[in-house]
């Protein structure tokens, strides 16, 4: 959906806030996007999550997922009453 004067609301690395974002969001007829973003770029994501399954997984089931940035945005009339409900 093109949703016109996007305002940054919240930037997270964690999915679970993400969701919850989402939910406050939906629950409230607010529209949004979210955005996904990775300093290594597509081709970058690619290959570590490649490696990540391949190679790291199976040897370190603690290891360090590669960091992925989420971005959600809202129209900027909705963004003060956005920031009051999260």
């Amino acid at each position: 959906m093109f949703i016109p004067f996007l305002k940054k609301l919240v930037t997270d690395v964690d999915p679970v806030e993400v969701k919850r974002v989402e939910g406050i969001l939906k629950a409230n007829a607010i529209p949004y996007r979210i955005k996904s973003s990775s300093l290594r770029g597509p081709f970058g994501r690619h290959y570590d999550s490649k490696t990540y399954s391949q190679i790291v997984m199976p040897l370190y089931i603690d290891a360090q997922r590669p960091t992925i940035s989420y971005l959600v945005y809202v129209r900027s009339k909705d963004y003060d009453r956005a920031i009051h409900l999260i």
